[in-house]
């Protein structure tokens, strides 16, 4: 039988406490892969509901001086985080496939 991944098996760039955070969802009920699936669906809905927002701002006279910079840095933010949490979903489900097939040998 094939030892429990630790911390220390973990790509360096996956926080330990968020996907340990996915396992735990995962061992209660929750299906991983649709939530891959809807975080990326959610992505894309904000990345364009900053963009168009930006733009509307941008055409209706906005600053651009103001809109644009802040218009980055809020979707730098906002994907940084959701970077990290996508990838510490994908580590917990590489995890979690691990585990069932070595509870099935």
């Amino acid at each position: 039988m094939a030892a429990e991944p630790t911390p220390c098996d973990r790509p360096w760039y996956c926080s330990d406490r968020l996907v340990d955070d996915w396992k735990t969802v995962h061992q209660t009920g929750g299906d991983l892969k649709m939530l891959k699936g809807l975080k990326i669906i959610r992505s894309i809905v904000v990345n364009i509901g900053i963009s168009a927002i930006s733009i509307l701002g941008l055409r209706y006279g906005g600053d651009p001086t103001v809109i644009v910079p802040l218009a980055i840095a809020v979707l730098g933010a906002y994907n940084g985080v959701e970077i990290a949490d996508y990838q510490a979903l994908a580590q917990a489900i590489v995890e979690v496939s691990q585990e069932t097939t070595a509870e099935e040998d």
